[in-house]
Order: structure tokens, then C-alpha cells, then sequence
């Protein structure tokens, strides 16, 4: 009995690692990591910015189609031309410290014309 428990978590192991590698239908947005901390940074320093590299793993071109920021102190800009799948890209988020002071954390929301609609990248800090 342990032997084909076991056997059956390898099997069902194997076909989520599988379905992780497949490409998805249509475009679909992957970006290396969905987060970015800045530390600690001058509130008089100057802007500050960060890259989210990206990969199309999806079968069909991506196209993002815009940047939406939870404040004006948070800017972002992404590639205006379609990624081809396999492609990547970039996608870069600039910080204005000096509308703030304190601990920060800002959702960034990424839409595009992946079936979720919009990925959320995060960028967090403190202005001192």
C-alpha cells in the first residue's frame, strides 16, 4: 500500500512539473520575479528605479497594453511592440522618494492580453 501511495505522488508530481513547462494557450506574461525592494533610500535622493524582466510562455504574440500604479510617486513603461513567444522584455518601475517618508509598498498592475488580464508586480522600501 505505501508503494503505490508513493507511486502516485511521483506520477502526480511528474505531470504538475509537466504542465508547468507546457507553453499556455495564447500569450501568457511571466516575469522572472513579481517583487523589488529598494531598502533603504534618501527621501532627497532622486528617483529610483527598477527592471522586471519577462517571458512570453505562451503560444501567441503578448502585447502589454498598460501600466496602472497605486500612486503618482510610482511610474511605470513597458515595451510598446508585441513579444513573440518565447520572447522577453523588460518592464521598469520608477519610485519618487521625495512624496514620501516611511515605509512603502506599491502594487503595480501589468495589463495585458494574457487571459488573466493583469499581473501584479510589488515594489517596497523605506524613505528616510
Amino acid at each position: 500500500m505505501r508503494r503505490v501511495v508513493l507511486l502516485l505522488a511521483l506520477s502526480l508530481a511528474a505531470v504538475a512539473l509537466r504542465a508547468q513547462e507546457a507553453p499556455a494557450e495564447g500569450p501568457r506574461l511571466v516575469f522572472d520575479r513579481e517583487t523589488h525592494d529598494f531598502g533603504r533610500i534618501p527621501g532627497r535622493g532622486g528617483k529610483v528605479s527598477c527592471e522586471f524582466p519577462f517571458t512570453n510562455r505562451g503560444t501567441a504574440p503578448l502585447v502589454i497594453t498598460r501600466i496602472v500604479t497605486s500612486c503618482t510617486c510610482t511610474k511605470g513603461s513597458f515595451p510598446k511592440r508585441p513579444v513573440a513567444p518565447g520572447g522577453t522584455g523588460t518592464v521598469t518601475i520608477t519610485y519618487d522618494p521625495a512624496q514620501q517618508q516611511g515605509v512603502f509598498f506599491k502594487a503595480i498592475q501589468v495589463y495585458s492580453n494574457d487571459g488573466r488580464k493583469r499581473v501584479i508586480v510589488t515594489v517596497k522600501g523605506e524613505v528616510y
